[in-house]
């Protein structure tokens, strides 16, 4: 091999370490919760790889498949967050669910968030539930999206020719829109709730 020092690894670097240009140094563990954090950062990842698509009209063959693989990444994030918060805030702690079905997993957030917000807004979680449903049936567990088979050697999006990244992008904004406003709301309620019953 050509000798490229200006390229090729170097022995005893570290991958994992600030550094004294501190604005490139990114702040991790300080938030008691994380969950949030992780779930904003990979909409936002989606979102810059979506937006790079759109101004650029380039690489979207080989983009496709990290822009979707973070929205849905971002998805169960979020989900999982709403029924952790949720369930304190209607006093119905749940076993954290640890599997990667959106589908489950939006089940059990649409109970809760119907219980903790009382007005009747089945017209926008059966949007959502629409979403959510054709994420399912292309990428049930969180894996189509990472590998082209399978792990019993089948193709991971059989059927599946096109998808227009501007209008994925769009749509999931929209769904994004209606979860970080139920994020938002719960963890109001529940620092009002708190509040309240610590003044007691």
């Amino acid at each position: 091999m050509t000798n490229n020092p200006k390229s090729w690894p170097k022995k005893g670097e570290q991958l994992f370490r600030s550094n004294i240009d501190w604005w490139h140094n990114a702040c991790l563990n300080y938030c008691p919760d994380p969950y949030d954090m992780y779930a904003l950062g990979y909409k936002r990842a989606g979102d810059f790889l979506a937006q790079h698509v759109m101004k650029t009209r380039r690489y979207q063959d080989v983009l496709v498949y990290p822009l979707v693989f973070l929205y849905r990444q971002y998805l169960e994030l979020r989900l999982k967050e709403l029924i952790k918060a949720g369930s304190l805030l209607i006093d119905k702690p749940q076993r954290f669910p640890k599997h990667h079905r959106i589908d489950r997993l939006w089940n059990q957030c649409r109970r809760i968030l119907e219980e903790a917000y009382p007005e009747d807004c089945s017209e926008d979680f059966n949007a959502v539930e629409g979403y959510i449903k054709q994420f399912s049936e292309k990428d049930p567990i969180s894996i189509a999206f990472r590998y082209p088979t399978d792990k019993k050697g089948k193709k991971s999006l059989p059927g599946v020719t096109h998808i227009n990244l501007r209008s994925f992008s769009e749509i999931m904004d929209n769904l994004a829109s209606l979860l970080e406003a139920a994020s938002t709301g719960i963890s109001y309620y529940l620092d009002l709730k708190w509040d309240m019953e610590s003044s007691i």
